[in-house]
């Protein structure tokens, strides 16, 4: 046991293991908005990943679908360069692409231009959604040679 004197001239003795020093610890409301500053950084961290997350997400489904989009727009290319016809109606199916059905719809659209067509081509998700995910347009033109030749 450590006692000791706290003044000369007063004669009284404290035993130094009781008393309470000014430096000795936190108190509860040091540690209670230290631990708040914690959770509020660590909410927003959350937050911040779980919205990357969602991104992430979204662009893996915009770059699928645009795959299947730019599919479907070669695929009408092909049969063009083949028939040198220009589609005359809206066009619609499912394609599977990366373990998933996707649904598409190519709109022909007239232009200004005789011999020309806009090909809007969306994708989406589930067939009754009403925004695609990602729209492709395309130009067709009836003026090439089917493969047999022109001479």
């Amino acid at each position: 046991m450590i006692i000791s004197r706290c003044s000369r001239k007063s004669g009284h003795r404290v035993d130094r293991r009781f008393s309470r020093s000014r430096y000795s610890g936190f108190t509860l409301i040091e540690v209670m908005v230290a631990l708040l500053i914690v959770a509020v950084a660590i909410s927003a961290l959350l937050n911040q990943m779980i919205g990357n997350i969602d991104n992430t997400a979204y662009l893996r489904d915009k770059t699928i679908a645009q795959w299947v989009a730019l599919n479907q727009l070669e695929l009408i290319y092909l049969e063009n360069q083949n028939t040198n016809e220009l589609i005359d109606r809206e066009r619609s199916g499912t394609s599977e692409m990366a373990g998933r059905e996707w649904h598409w719809l190519a709109k022909p659209k007239k232009t200004v231009a005789d011999g020309f067509i806009q090909i809007d081509i969306s994708v989406r998700e589930d067939e009754n959604d009403e925004s695609a995910i990602l729209t492709v347009t395309g130009v067709l033109d009836s003026y090439h040679c089917p493969s047999q030749g022109c001479e």
